[in-house]
C-alpha cells in the first residue's frame, strides 16, 4: 500500500535558515513585531549533522500535526505558494519519512550547528523527519497549479493505513505524482551545502551554485557561437562590442530588417535562466528600443535552443529579482 500525504508551509528559496513568506500566524506575527520572518519551516530542507531532515508543518485546526497509527515509510509531498504570484508549487518531497504526530524540539547537535541557541526568537520545531529528500531549487519552480482542496488545508493524507480514499484524493494524488515525474530531472537529491549552494551563505562566490567560473565561461562562449550562427543564417552581419559598457554584446545589421543590439544569455540547462547586470538593465532593457535579449538553452548540446525577447516580452516572461547587492563605503563630509 502507498503511504502518501501532502503538506503545505511557507515559501523560502532554499529552506536553510533564510526568510519565510506566507499567510501563517507565526510569520505574520513576526512581521507585525518587525522581527525577521523566519518561520519554523526555515530549515525544512537543511540536512542536519545527523544526516536527517527535520520538517515543520503548520497546525491544522484541532488535529495539529499529521499523525497515523503506522508512522514510518511515508512519502511527504511538500507544497508552498510563491507570495508574488497565484498558484501552489511542489518545492520538494521526502521519501520513507516518519510522522511524529507532535512538534518536537530539534536535537541539540542540530541547534548547535545552526546557532539557534543565540537567537531565542528563532526557535523552531518539527513533526516529520526523513533521511531522504528531493528538493526543487527556486529557479525550477515554474509549474504553479490551483486546487481548492489544497488551498484550504495545511496537510492531507492521500493514501495509506486508516486513510479514507475518495475520488477527490485520487485526483489530487494523480495530479501531484504527474508533476513530480516531470520535475524529477530538476530535483536535487538529498540537498546539502555542497550540491545546493545558497547564495545567501556564500559571500565569496554567490554564483557558485551555477557552476564553476570555467563552466560559466564555456556556456557563455557556446551561446555566443550559437547566436552568431543564428543571425548569420538570417542574413545579418555582426560586430562584437563586449569590450564596451553599452548594455549589450553584439550589433547585428541587416539591410532589410535594420539593426539589433543583442545581449546574449546562455545556460546549459533546458530551462531558461539568466543574470542581468545593472548596466544591461539600465542601458539595454529600460532605455534602448533596439535592445534584444537572446536566450540560449542547452547551450553545450549539439542542438541549442534560441529565443529572442524584446524588453516588453522579457518582462512578461521572466521574474526579474535583485540577486546580489554591492556595498561601497561612502565617507560623510565633515562639518
Amino acid at each position: 500500500m502507498k503511504k502518501v500525504l501532502w503538506v503545505k508551509f511557507g515559501w523560502s528559496d532554499y529552506y536553510r535558515g533564510g526568510p519565510v513568506d506566507g499567510n501563517f500566524g507565526w510569520i505574520n506575527d513576526n512581521k507585525r513585531r518587525q522581527i525577521e520572518a523566519r518561520g519554523h519551516e526555515a530549515f525544512n530542507f537543511n540536512l542536519g549533522p545527523d544526516e536527517t531532515y527535520y520538517c515543520y508543518v503548520p497546525p491544522q485546526g484541532k488535529r495539529y500535526a499529521p499523525t497515523n497509527p503506522d508512522p514510518d515509510g511515508w512519502t511527504v509531498i511538500c507544497l508552498a505558494k510563491n507570495p508574488k504570484y497565484p498558484g501552489i508549487h511542489i518545492i520538494g518531497w521526502y521519501e520513507d519519512a516518519t510522522l511524529h504526530g507532535d512538534w518536537l524540539d530539534p536535537p541539540a547537535g542540530v541547534i548547535k550547528k545552526r546557532g539557534d541557541a543565540a537567537h531565542p526568537a528563532f526557535d523552531w520545531s518539527y513533526c516529520i523527519s526523513s533521511k531522504n529528500a528531493y528538493f526543487i531549487p527556486p529557479e525550477y519552480r515554474t509549474m504553479p497549479f490551483s486546487d481548492r482542496s489544497i488551498r484550504q488545508g495545511k496537510y492531507s493524507f492521500l493514501d495509506g493505513p486508516d486513510v479514507e480514499i475518495n475520488d477527490n484524493k485520487r485526483r489530487v494524488l494523480r495530479l501531484l505524482e504527474e508533476r513530480m515525474k516531470v520535475m524529477l530531472p530538476f530535483a536535487t537529491k538529498n540537498p546539502n551545502e555542497h550540491n545546493l549552494p545558497d547564495p545567501e551563505l556564500d559571500a565569496v562566490d554567490p554564483l557558485k551554485g551555477f557552476g564553476t567560473p570555467e563552466h560559466r565561461k564555456s556556456v557563455e562562449k557556446a551561446a555566443e557561437r550559437a547566436v552568431i550562427k543564428y543571425y548569420k543564417a538570417k542574413g545579418y552581419t555582426y560586430e562584437r562590442v563586449t569590450h564596451i559598457p553599452c548594455g549589450y554584446d553584439f550589433i547585428f545589421t541587416d539591410k532589410k530588417n535594420g539593426v539589433l543590439h543583442v545581449e546574449v544569455k546562455g545556460t546549459a540547462n533546458p530551462r531558461p535562466q539568466f543574470f542581468l547586470t545593472r548596466n544591461e538593465h539600465l542601458k539595454g532593457l529600460q532605455s534602448n528600443p533596439l535592445w534584444r535579449l537572446v536566450m540560449v538553452t542547452s547551450a553545450l548540446s549539439s542542438a541549442p535552443s534560441i529565443t529572442e525577447y524584446d524588453a516588453a516580452q522579457l518582462t512578461r516572461a521572466f521574474d526579474l529579482t535583485p540577486y546580489v547587492y554591492i556595498g561601497a563605503f561612502v565617507a560623510k563630509p565633515e562639518g
